[in-house]
This record gives structure tokens, sequence and C-alpha cells, in this order.
């Protein structure tokens, strides 16, 4: 039967190693003053950067959406100018039914209503 690791905090040996003041414990490195600067520096720049690149996303999708809608809005129209020109040609060919029909019709008769006077 294994025993789990555990690990349990030391308090720091003092040495006389030059080593063991740039190390922790656990021997990660210690920053001096100058790199802690540079750090913060650089994580700074990191955040800003991701705004803007969340930014960016935004507006990519926001400009994405408005092309759509304006795509959307585009076809809409050219449906119902189509729908009207559609609807033109189909007056167009009852108006010339309706004068070829008015045409090929017989004349009324005139009523002859001089013997009345």
């Amino acid at each position: 039967m294994a025993v789990p690791l555990t690990r349990v905090l030391l308090r720091r040996k003092i040495s006389v190693n030059s080593l063991d003041a740039l190390f922790h414990i656990d021997w990660t490195w210690m920053m001096n003053a100058q790199e802690r600067k540079d750090f913060c520096r650089v994580q700074a720049s990191r955040e800003t950067w991701k705004k803007r690149a969340v930014r960016r996303g935004e507006d990519r999708r926001r400009f994405r959406e408005r092309r759509n809608e304006v795509d959307r809005s585009r076809q809409g129209w050219r449906d119902r100018a189509l729908a009207a020109e559609h609807r033109v040609d189909q007056l167009e060919i009852e108006n010339h039914q309706l004068q070829s029909a008015l045409t090929r019709a017989p004349q009324p008769p005139t009523i002859d209503n001089t013997h009345f006077f």
C-alpha cells in the first residue's frame, strides 16, 4: 500500500549558499524589482491587448449582423419590386384584353326616334 505524499510547509533555512537567496523552497525563481516591474508592464500590456481583441471581435460581430440585416432588407425590397413589376405586367395584359374586347363588340344600334315629332 502506497502512502500519498503530502506537502508540509517548511520555514526557509538561512544558508550561506548564494543560490538559496534566488529560489523559493519549491525551486521557483524569485524576481528582483526590475523583473517585477517588467512583469507588471507585460501583464498590463496583455490586458490592453485582450481588451482590444475582444472589442474587435464585438465590432466584427456587430458589422456582420448589420450586413445581414441590410441584405435581408435589400432582398425584401427586391421581392417587392419584382412583385410590383409582375402586377404591372398582369394589369397591362388585362387592359389590352379589355381594349380588344371593346373594339370587337359591335356598336349599339342608334335609335331612330324621328317619327315621334
